[in-house]
């Protein structure tokens, strides 16, 4: 490709938990750049996925740098749950820009609702690690614990609801302190943990148009933004032939565009071919 090609922009971001190795030495600082065509057709032919799985894969290609750490796999699951939403708030940003504009249904009348907001405005618990590994004192022991990360979601994927959580919170609890962990010791550790675990968490109040039913309902930037991402393979193949066929550019050279740049030789190119 002579012309039109370029490298997707990186930035620099610090992560609001980050990874704290056994050395005690914090990884904070992430560079990524925004998704390609190459990341567009993954998730085009992968939209089964469960949302973890998928946010691993589109991590580990579009994640630059952690510090110094090679980026692979298992850094990656390596993440608090937290730094791993709050990387795919960014990746939004970087590919689709900061405005967000959703439709979601009215828990009473099915109603549809408009719904705007800006990726800046999603709030974000920072919350920067300082240990690999927490305790908590209970009245006859002490029990050691960790943060929940993107490996602990993926092994829970075939677990429906209180046993995946049960199984997670199993797989966080490194001591027990030699003792069967009660159900009031269990809330007050889960309240532990969430204290310090970082947290990208938006509660949407809403009020529908329609049937005036006013509610509250959390919304997963991370799910949505591959909903958004959800180009049909379809319609990115005839992208890719518009752009080879006139620019004579190969197919690697095209998904590895960035998809605002994409799409703007492509309206470039629409507009040359429209009749006077």
């Amino acid at each position: 490709m002579t012309t039109g090609s370029r490298v997707a922009e990186n930035e620099c971001f610090q992560l609001p938990g980050g990874i704290v190795l056994h050395e005690g030495r914090r990884l904070g600082r992430a560079v990524l750049r925004s998704l390609t065509g190459v990341e567009e057709e993954w998730l085009a032919s992968n939209q089964h996925l469960p949302s973890a799985i998928r946010t691993t894969r589109i991590l580990q290609s579009c994640l630059c740098s952690l510090e110094d750490q090679p980026i692979t796999d298992e850094l990656i699951r390596k993440l608090l749950v937290g730094d791993r939403d709050y990387l795919m708030l960014q990746l939004r940003r970087l590919t689709l820009g900061d405005d967000i504009h959703a439709i979601v249904s009215c828990p009473s009348c099915n109603g549809k609702i408009d719904v705007d907001f800006r990726t800046t405005e999603v709030p974000v618990a920072v919350r920067p690690q300082a240990e690999p590994l927490y305790a908590i004192k209970l009245p006859d022991r002490t029990v050691l614990f960790r943060l929940p990360t993107g490996e602990d979601q993926e092994q829970t994927l075939t677990m429906d609801g209180e046993e995946a959580v049960e199984r997670l919170f199993r797989r966080c609890i490194v001591d027990d302190g030699g003792q069967a962990i009660s159900p009031a010791e269990r809330e007050a550790i889960i309240d532990e943990m969430e204290r310090r675990s970082p947290l990208v968490d938006l509660e949407l109040d809403l009020a529908c148009p329609e049937c005036q039913h006013s509610f509250s309902m959390p919304f997963d930037t991370t799910s949505y933004f591959f909903s958004e991402m959800g180009t049909s393979k379809k319609q990115l193949l005839r992208e890719v032939h518009m752009l080879a066929l006139y620019y004579h550019w190969s197919e690697a050279e095209i998904l590895g565009l960035q998809r605002d740049r994409r799409r703007a030789y492509l309206d470039l190119l629409n507009e040359s071919l429209r009749p006077d």
